[in-house]
């Protein structure tokens, strides 16, 4: 078989251009140059700057993905003249034409969806290989909970995973594309802008096991109810059997009546559906939970039968649920209970702050700073300010929140509970940053002993963190990425570091 490697990506594939054409549904162009059934591509990019002068390009493919930025079809005459041996182009079949004109060896097919023929072709891809897949959706924690999963996994074999968060049409196909022939298990992520998405992504992923993280107001904005919401996480289940499994959050109301719904809504074959979480009736159960400023423990059971102690590198109950669906995984895929004390357990124990790419806890000089200014949800959120509460027990406690964003209707009274959650947790100082955060406040009850603090944007709240962090503090930063909090981050390093 032949490999190709083209911009740093290695693929082991061989598809017909005619099972292309036919699983895609697209129109030959006429003066396309001609092709057998034998011709095969072995490798799909979708940017024409990973073609270099020179390069053997016979058996690649370009397909004009249409992005936010940049749109591929502007680039097909560049494919063509590269030597590209496969276009997939979009519907203006004179622009193609042109294309083909000015190339040379170059077959073009155009269809009305290239991001569509993108995922279709993956999905070619994905039914060559013998191979467990792994979905891995939610609300939140999703990125996370890969990282666990993908870490479990491995300890078993050969293991791909999507990398970072490229969760969405491109990111999806192109992990499926990229996956070594003799790869045992692949962990991928699915991300959601709106219903039909995650359909469409399992129909390219085809996964054997579906993680739900939990059904929160991430997307309220988009989708208008949790219900839509859970509906389009379900939407993973799509083309899953009664021989796999789904593994949902079991303390997550909305999951817990995952099978109802499935039934309800006409699903043919329901998977089988195991829960993990700390409530009592979870299979993968996790209890008598500890955390310091280090480590999270806690004792697993699994189907009711105690089985260890595990220590976790990271800090904070909402990575015990990573860590459960990762060992959960691990277990549905054949990983019995010497496999789980030797291999799976010691790897989840593995997994480091960087590991996950998000919540950073920096003890410096001068204080403690928990640094998490990815994302921001009310799940999220309120996640974080337990762990300060838990690390700063009876020390000086300052969280900077910024706006969280896509709440839509519940916007208000999410950010006003917030103001609530500070209260109880002790907060000593809450420095609110964004239009929306100024809710934050709203909420905190009368006679409250939190102090407030509201700045129009992240610039202005670093410019003053200083009369709000002193030594000895703990830090929190959170709030949505657009909010660009890390430039308070960065503010309260300075201030801890130069601190005597």
């Amino acid at each position: 078989m032949r490999t190709t490697h083209a911009g740093g990506r290695l693929l082991q594939m061989m598809i017909t251009i005619a099972k292309i054409i036919e699983c895609i549904g697209g129109t030959l162009v006429p003066e396309s140059y001609g092709f057998s059934d034998s011709d095969y591509i072995d490798n799909v990019i979708t940017d024409t700057r990973l073609l270099s002068a020179g390069g053997d390009y016979s058996h690649t493919a370009f397909i004009a993905v249409k992005g936010e930025v940049f749109d591929g079809n502007d680039f097909i005459g560049s494919a063509a003249k590269a030597g590209v041996f496969l276009i997939v182009a979009g519907a203006d079949v004179e622009k193609a034409r042109r294309a083909v004109l000015n190339g040379g060896k170059t077959v073009i097919v155009c269809c009305e969806d290239t991001l569509k023929a993108y995922g279709r072709i993956a999905g070619l891809r994905r039914m060559m290989l013998d191979i467990c897949v792994i979905g891995v959706t939610g609300s939140v924690g999703k990125t996370t909970a890969k990282e666990f999963v993908s870490k479990a996994v491995s300890s078993l074999g050969k293991t791909a995973k999507t990398p970072k968060n490229h969760n969405n049409e491109v990111g999806v196909p192109a992990t499926i594309l990229s996956i070594d022939s003799d790869a045992k298990y692949a962990v991928i992520e699915m991300g959601m802008r709106g219903r039909g998405q995650i359909s469409f992504l399992a129909g390219v992923a085809r996964p054997h096991v579906g993680i739900i993280t939990n059904i929160g107001t991430a997307h309220l904005e988009l989708l208008g109810s949790m219900e839509n919401t859970r509906l389009a996480k379900l939407e993973i289940a799509d083309f899953m059997g009664k021989n796999d499994f789904l593994l949902v959050n079991g303390d997550d109301e909305l999951l817990a009546e995952s099978w109802e719904v499935l039934d309800e809504n006409g699903k043919q074959d329901i998977p089988g559906i195991l829960t993990f979480g700390l409530n009592e009736g979870c299979y993968f159960r996790a209890s008598n939970v500890s955390v310091d400023a280090k480590t999270t423990a806690f004792d697993l059971a699994i189907g009711g039968i105690p089985v260890t102690r595990v220590t976790l590198g990271v800090v904070g109950e909402h990575f015990i649920y990573a860590a459960l669906a990762g060992i959960g995984a691990a277990n549905i895929i054949g990983a019995g209970e010497a496999d789980l004390l030797s291999k799976v357990i010691p790897a989840v124990s593995s997994v480091r702050p960087e590991d996950t790419g998000r919540q950073q806890i920096y003890e410096l000089p001068g204080g403690t700073l928990i640094d998490d200014c990815y994302n921001a949800s009310p799940e999220a959120v309120r996640a974080e300010l337990g762990i300060l509460s838990k690390l700063a027990a009876g020390g000086h406690k300052v969280a900077f929140l910024g706006d969280m964003l896509e709440l839509g209707d519940v916007s208000e009274e999410s950010h006003m509970g917030l103001g609530k959650i500070c209260d109880e947790f002790g907060v000593d100082v809450v420095v609110c940053v964004g239009e929306r955060a100024l809710d934050i406040e709203k909420g905190a009850p009368k006679g409250t002993k939190t102090v407030f603090r509201c700045f129009e944007n992240s610039k202005d709240a670093a410019e003053y963190a200083n009369e709000f962090v002193r030594k000895g503090s703990t830090v929190l930063v959170k709030g949505s990425h657009a909010m660009k909090m890390g430039v308070i981050s960065s503010k309260v390093k300075e201030i801890f570091e130069n601190e005597n």
